[in-house]
C-alpha cells in the first residue's frame, strides 16, 4: 500500500508540476503575443505616420520634387557612362587619353603622366562637356586649350595635375614665365564653365527639353491617379480635377528647367562634381528620389480613400484605431 500511495502522490506532483509549467507557458506566450501586436501596431503606426508626413511634404512641394529629380536623374545618366579610370579612358577616349598622358603642359623627353594624375587632369575638364559621354565633344572643348602650369614649368613646376588648368592657347603663350595668380585661375575656371555650355549647347538643350517634358508628363499622370479617387467621391468635381493636373503640370514645367539649368552651372564651374554625379551609387539615390516622388502622393491619395470611407466603413474603422493607438 505504501508503494502505490507513492506512486499516486509521485503522480500527482508531476501532474500538478506539467500543469504549472503548463500555465507558465500560456502566460508567456499571452504576453509575447500582446507584445507582438503591440509592437506591430505601433510599427504599422509609425508607417502609417511616415507616409502622412512624406506625403504632405511633397504634395506642398510635388511639383519642385518631381522637377528636382527628373532634373538629376537626366544629368546623372548622361554622365554614368563616362570612364572612371585611365585604362577605361585610353580604351573609350584614346585621343584624349593620349594627349593627357604625353602632352597638356608635357615636354618632349619627359617622363608621361601617372595614371592618376591622367584622371585628375580628366576631372578638370567641365562636366558640361562630358554630357553624354562624347569624346568629339570633350575635345571639341579642348580643341584650344593648352595643359598651363600654375607654377611655370621654367621655374620647377611640375607637370602633375594638380599644377595643370585647361586655358586657352594664346593666354598661356601671353603670360610666358610668370606664375599664374589666383584671380588668372578664377577666370579661366568661369571662362571655361562658359566655353563648355556654349560649345555643348546643342546637347544641353536636348537634354534639358528631355527633363522638362519626362517631369510634366509624370507630374501628370501622378496628379490624375492621385485625385481620381477624390473625383470619384465626389469631394471635387471635374474641372477642379483638370484645374488641379494642369497646374501641377504648368508649375512643374517651370521648375524642371530652373533646377536643370542649376545642375548645368555648377557642373560647368565645378567639373570634378561630374566624378560624383556619375557615381552608381548618387545615379541610384536620384532614381529613388525619382520613385518616391511618384509613390507618395499615390499612397497618401489611398490614405484619403481609406479615411472617407472609400473602402467599406470596416477598413477606416480599422485604419482609425491604428491611426490612434
Amino acid at each position: 500500500m505504501d508503494f502505490i500511495n507513492q506512486v499516486k502522490k509521485t503522480t500527482a506532483d508531476a501532474i500538478n508540476s506539467v500543469s504549472g509549467t503548463a500555465n507558465e507557458v500560456k502566460i508567456a506566450v499571452e504576453n509575447t503575443t500582446v507584445g507582438a501586436i503591440a509592437t506591430v501596431t505601433n510599427t504599422v503606426q509609425s508607417g502609417i505616420e511616415a507616409i502622412q508626413n512624406a506625403g504632405k511634404s511633397i504634395s506642398d512641394t510635388a511639383s519642385t520634387t518631381v522637377a528636382f529629380a527628373t532634373s538629376s536623374v537626366v544629368i546623372g545618366t548622361a554622365l554614368k557612362d563616362l570612364p572612371q579610370t585611365a585604362q577605361l579612358l585610353l580604351a573609350e577616349m584614346p585621343k584624349i587619353a593620349n594627349r593627357l598622358k604625353y602632352r597638356a603642359g608635357v615636354r618632349v623627353g619627359e617622363a608621361p603622366r601617372s595614371d592618376a594624375d591622367i584622371m585628375k587632369l580628366f576631372n578638370k575638364i567641365p562636366g558640361t562637356s562630358k554630357l553624354g559621354a562624347s569624346e568629339r565633344d570633350i575635345r571639341q572643348f579642348l580643341s584650344d586649350k593648352h595643359g598651363s602650369h600654375i607654377h611655370p614649368h621654367s621655374k620647377g613646376g611640375s607637370n602633375g595635375a594638380d599644377n595643370i588648368v585647361w586655358e586657352i592657347g594664346t593666354d598661356n603663350i601671353r603670360r610666358g614665365a610668370n606664375i599664374m595668380t589666383p584671380g588668372e585661375q578664377a577666370y579661366i575656371r568661369v571662362y571655361n564653365a562658359v566655353d563648355s555650355i556654349l560649345r555643348n549647347s546643342a546637347t544641353i538643350a536636348k537634354l534639358g527639353i528631355k527633363a522638362t517634358g519626362a517631369a510634366m508628363l509624370t507630374q501628370a499622370i501622378v496628379v490624375a491617379i492621385s485625385y481620381s479617387l477624390d473625383l470619384q467621391r465626389g469631394d471635387i468635381t471635374v474641372e477642379q480635377y483638370k484645374d488641379l493636373i494642369i497646374q501641377e503640370v504648368i508649375k512643374t514645367g517651370i521648375a524642371t528647367p530652373i533646377f536643370f539649368l542649376i545642375f548645368v552651372v555648377v557642373l560647368a564651374l565645378i567639373p570634378e562634381l561630374a566624378v560624383l554625379l556619375s557615381a552608381p551609387m548618387v545615379i541610384a539615390g536620384f532614381n529613388a528620389l525619382f520613385g518616391m516622388s511618384i509613390a507618395v502622393p499615390i499612397v497618401q491619395s489611398i490614405i484619403r480613400h481609406i479615411e472617407a470611407g472609400g473602402f467599406r466603413e470596416e477598413t477606416a474603422n480599422q485604419y482609425k484605431k491604428l491611426s490612434i493607438s
